[in-house]
């Protein structure tokens, strides 16, 4: 069998795809680097008693969203259009991840 290479001008991809999706991510069972840590025995104990970063954004984006509600912020007449809208994607993605946990709750 006789092999066959195009010229390169007429090369349509490139010889390798390589492309880091996750940078400092490394997944051997769970293990993440998160870059360096000031404390790192105070952070492993807040995720072990608080929860996973996932979850405390959650809560925080949860009492945001409350403030945010509970302020009338959004009725606001000194409020910027780009303003507003910045509230209202977050609390968009608020709803959408609140939909999504429901949808995938345990039984």
């Amino acid at each position: 069998m006789q092999n066959f290479s195009m010229p390169v001008s007429w090369q349509l991809a490139p010889d390798t795809l390589t492309q880091p999706i996750l940078p400092n991510w490394q997944f051997h069972l769970f293990n993440v680097n998160l870059g360096t840590s000031t404390n790192p025995a105070v952070e492993q104990k807040v995720l072990q008693s608080v929860g996973s970063y996932g979850r405390q954004i959650g809560r925080l984006a949860e009492a945001l969203e409350l403030v945010v509600k509970k302020s009338g912020l959004l009725e606001r007449k000194d409020l910027s259009a780009e303003e507003r809208d910045v509230l209202q994607v977050f609390l968009g993605d608020v709803a959408k991840v609140r939909q999504i946990k429901a949808s995938t709750a345990k039984p």
